[in-house]
This record gives structure tokens, C-alpha cells and sequence, in this order.
């Protein structure tokens, strides 16, 4: 849509935790496609709100 401006409240990358093995990592490194998420530790997590969760910036 001409016009829409998206905005992002917090600055620089996400991070992501794993569910499954607790590793943390930058959301870049969970996805080759920015649609598609598992964990690039064990495998095993997929998607967010799932097998993966998002950082607060007063978790880090």
C-alpha cells in the first residue's frame, strides 16, 4: 500500500530464545527466509511463539 510506514518500537535485532535447548541467538540466524523459523542450535524449535520466543529488551 503507497503510503503505509511500519515501524519498529525497539532498535537493532530481536533476539530469540529456544524453547527446547535455551540457546540464544540474533532472529537472522533462525530464518533463510524471513517466513520460516527454527533453532540454528538443535534443530528442533520451530516457529515463534512456539518453539521459539522473542527477547524483551528488559530480559537481555
Amino acid at each position: 500500500m503507497p503510503g503505509l510506514e511500519l515501524r519498529r518500537e525497539s532498535k537493532g535485532r530481536d533476539e530469540l530464545v529456544c524453547r527446547k535447548c535455551d540457546a540464544r541467538f540474533p532472529e537472522g540466524r533462525a530464518t533463510q527466509d524471513g517466513w520460516h523459523y527454527s533453532c540454528p542450535e538443535c534443530g528442533e524449535a520451530e516457529g515463534i511463539g512456539q518453539g521459539l520466543r522473542r527477547v524483551r529488551p528488559a530480559e537481555q
